[in-house]
């Protein structure tokens, strides 16, 4: 007994330990999965405010360019009127509320100033054309969004934004650009760059990796492009989440702080939105999330040893009386009842155990009764099953028999009819090769109709192995044919009522078996029942064709036909009725034969269509 509680003891602290194990496995990997999410979401959050501030930056620049275009749409430009009045308000009207902190200029193709606002330079003309983006637009024609260019010999740092210059009539006569300093405040301002803390920087970058402006003035013109990784980015267009390292002082010592680094190009211009957090502050809420995790599952692992050592042992003495009356159970004694362990789970226990003690005593005897019927039902199972082999037997018989006989038949035929008159016709021919002389029209006539008429016999026995009107004209004429010849020839009428049937042509084995179940019928009628009408109806229904074959003639006793060693049992009608239901057993269709002495005989067959046949009908 001990060794069956330390056991259960056992038991029940692994299964206790394997469950807290499985849900600590589930709970961990739910917690690894929130806390990747909670990061990808804040990776998104700032990819997502990095899109709207490309967005806006975009507009501005797609507005910056089109003042630009601006002056061309004027159609104040003429630079051969030596009168530069009109352009000048042309530039100063679009130098308004624009970006271009360091004014707009004309040029002419060759790259020569030809005017200025705010006005630098005054009656002396300058050419630009060795400044590369300016060379660009004059070779391409088409704008340019410059990144940070360095001017010598002063040094100074400006951006050019340049459109094509057209006049009224189109044509393009020079450049329009604008000059933008990245130092000027009002940059930053016009661009919308707020401070968002000390520690988040928001930066445009251009194609060489240099600040051109940012949240925090004093990154601008800094470079950053390590491994040449904002001009690939911004060169492939591509959108990026990715970390970074910023080296700051704390007293007198450098530190080099992990940051959170979302990228994304602009479309207007080869530059990128750069927004830079630090880690610890994007991953905080991730951090909290995976200190409260672990917490949770500290307290749930104590709160579950306790459980499980409360449950060892609340159930373990209870559990030993059931133990012993188990075992009693398991060794056959069934006489003694199981002691009651109270109202809780275990005394519901102990209940069950008693019940189905009570349950085996009633099954035992049950099965001991059960053996007996079931003896007696095997005997009487073995017994119906040699009676169908010997019924299945007695049919092959049959069935060979049947074949049998319509080979003499046809041998028969052959022999009495069409060999007789082959032989006469032979014999006729040979009196004619002895006495040449006495041929005439009139033997040669003789012989012609004994070579037609064994003619006519064998095409009779050839279209009665396979009636070609089947197959040539379809199946409701070549009924009506057998209707005309076993009938109609017999005095016998017959009366035929086709419905969906007459143009339609059905599976092979669907006519065959029709016409074979026809044929036996009516021929049958013909042979044995005397009567003076036949009805059939043939219809085409949603999913099968129906026939329907009833005569007025003396009927039979169904029942006594197919009793097995009986007379009518050996008479041909039985049998063609058992061949009618095994052609229709063999295509999936159902017959059924209704008939009594002196009522009639009613024929029922349906067989079932395919779906395309269906569908056709």
């Amino acid at each position: 007994m001990t060794t069956h509680t330390g056991s259960l003891r056992k038991r029940i602290t692994l299964t206790v330990i394997a469950g807290i194990s499985i849900i600590l496995l589930t709970f961990s990997i739910a917690s690894y999965y929130i806390i990747k999410k909670n990061i990808e979401h804040s990776q998104n959050e700032k990819l997502a405010f990095a899109r709207l501030i490309r967005t806006n930056i975009d507009n501005i620049i797609q507005d910056n360019i089109n003042r630009l275009y601006d002056i061309s749409i004027s159609g104040k430009i003429d630079l051969r009127d030596n009168d530069f009045g009109p352009e000048r308000d042309a530039i100063r009207t679009a130098y308004r509320y624009s970006i271009f902190t360091d004014g707009i200029f004309l040029l002419d193709t060759g790259g020569n100033i030809i005017l200025n606002y705010p006005a630098k330079i005054r009656d002396t003309a300058i050419n630009v054309l060795g400044i590369e983006p300016i060379s660009r637009i004059i070779a391409n024609n088409r704008p340019v969004v410059s990144n940070i260019y360095t001017l010598e010999p002063s040094g100074r740092k400006v951006m050019f934004v340049l459109v094509p210059l057209k006049d009224k009539h189109g044509n393009s006569v020079g450049v329009a650009g604008g000059e933008i300093d990245p130092t000027n405040p009002a940059l930053t301002r016009m661009l919308g760059l707020a401070l968002l803390g000390k520690n988040i920087f928001i930066d445009i970058v251009d194609l060489n990796g240099i600040i051109i402006s940012s949240s925090d003035p004093s990154r601008i013109l800094t470079q950053c492009n390590r491994d040449r990784f904002f001009t690939t980015i911004i060169s492939d267009k591509q959108e990026r989440v990715t970390t970074c390292h910023r080296c700051h002082v704390s007293g007198d010592t450098p530190i080099k702080q992990t940051m959170i680094l979302a990228f994304v190009p602009l479309e207007m211009a080869p530059w990128g939105i750069s927004i830079q957090e630090p880690e610890e502050d994007v991953f905080a809420p991730a951090s909290r999330l995976r200190q409260t995790f672990s917490a949770l599952a500290v307290i749930f692992i104590g709160t579950a040893f306790i459980l499980t050592i409360g449950i060892s042992r609340s159930i373990v003495d209870p559990l030993n009386d059931l133990i012993r009356g188990t075992d009693r159970i398991a060794k056959g004694d069934l006489s003694k009842p199981i002691p009651f362990q109270g109202s809780d789970e275990i005394g519901i226990l102990s209940q069950s155990f008693e019940t189905m003690r009570l349950r085996l005593v009633e099954s035992m005897e049950r099965i001991t009764k059960h053996a007996l019927e079931l003896e007696t039902r095997v005997l009487q199972r073995t017994q119906q099953i040699n009676e169908s082999q010997q019924r299945a037997e007695v049919l092959l018989k049959k069935v060979i028999s049947t074949q049998e006989d319509e080979r003499k038949r046809i041998g028969r035929e052959l022999h009495d009819d069409t060999l007789q008159e082959l032989s006469a016709a032979l014999m006729r021919i040979d009196l004619c090769k002895l006495h040449p002389e006495t041929v005439s029209l009139d033997k040669i006539e003789i012989i012609r109709a004994i070579l037609v008429k064994a003619w006519d016999g064998v095409l009779g026995i050839i279209q009665n192995l396979r009636p070609t009107l089947l197959d040539d004209l379809g199946l409701v004429a070549a009924i009506k044919s057998l209707l005309d010849l076993h009938l109609g020839e017999n005095g016998i009428n017959y009366f035929i009522n086709t419905t969906g049937v007459a143009e339609r042509r059905f599976r092979p084995e669907v006519e065959i078996t029709l016409f074979r179940i026809v044929q036996e019928a009516v021929a049958n009628t013909a042979r044995h029942a005397r009567a003076e009408n036949v009805f059939v109806i043939i219809k085409l229904e949603k999913n099968d064709v129906h026939v329907e074959i009833e005569d007025d003639g003396d009927g039979f006793d169904l029942n006594s036909l197919f009793v097995v060693g009986s007379h009518e049992a050996k008479d041909r009608r039985g049998l063609g009725l058992l061949g009618m239901k095994e052609r229709v057993a063999l295509i999936g269709g159902k017959i059924e034969v209704c008939s009594s002495p002196g009522l009639g005989t009613r024929v029922d067959i349906r067989i079932p269509l395919m779906e395309a046949e269906a569908e056709r009908a």
